[in-house]
């Protein structure tokens, strides 16, 4: 059994596996950084941490949302943290294993290299 949190970007759920959730939290004073690529949003200090924060949207190749302030899941990879922004936080799904099924011929190859 799996288990996954689910975050909604750009009208799409996504799942993150929990085991790589370290926080879900409203990201406040973004640093920018000068010359970084469109999907880097920022830096934060999270907890004494600095935490490169990486815009989803922007990464998926989606428009900016206009509606609020985004939320942020922090992820741990390879030892490193960084932030998700992301439009909405869902809830924790538990999956089974043989649940899973390959990704659609039809996936937006976009989409494709998350899954």
């Amino acid at each position: 059994m799996a288990e996954y949190v689910t975050a909604v970007i750009g009208g799409q759920l996504f799942g993150l596996p929990i085991s790589r959730v370290q926080d879900v939290f409203m990201p406040e004073r973004l640093t920018r950084v000068p010359l970084a690529s469109s999907e880097i949003a920022g830096v934060l200090n999270l907890r004494g941490r600095i935490v490169t924060v990486v815009d989803m949207r922007a990464r998926l190749g989606l428009p900016k949302a206009d509606d609020g302030k985004p939320m942020a899941v922090g992820v741990d990879q390879r030892g490193e943290s960084y932030g998700l922004l992301i439009d909405q936080i869902g809830e924790v799904l538990r999956l089974p294993d043989d649940s899973r099924e390959d990704n659609p011929v039809n996936l937006d190859p976009r989409m494709a290299k998350l899954a």
